[in-house]
């Protein structure tokens, strides 16, 4: 299942936000996750204060559950989109 998570942090929760990151990076070159979860992308606006990550789970409460365990400070929002549109190369 894809899932988007989209994080939003106040100034003063940048560093933990970074430092969050960086674990989260680690751990996925490490291939340290827990099964049935990959990260795909990551994307960050640090203007904005806002980043997305892109998942692939086996399932939602699995993803929240380690979650949890990072004792984020911040709003996240996990959101299992629906495709409308996909472009697609052929070439």
């Amino acid at each position: 299942m894809k899932v988007i998570v989209i994080h939003q942090w106040e100034d003063n929760q940048k560093d933990a936000v970074n430092n969050f990151f960086t674990q989260l990076i680690d751990m996925t070159k490490q291939k340290k996750l827990p099964k049935g979860m990959k990260l795909e992308k990551i994307s960050i606006a640090n203007d904005s204060k806002i980043a997305i990550c892109e998942w692939d789970v086996d399932n939602l409460d699995l993803l929240m559950q380690a979650a949890k365990q990072f004792n984020i400070s911040w709003k996240i929002t996990p959101i299992v989109p629906q495709t409308l549109y996909e472009h697609k190369s052929f070439f």
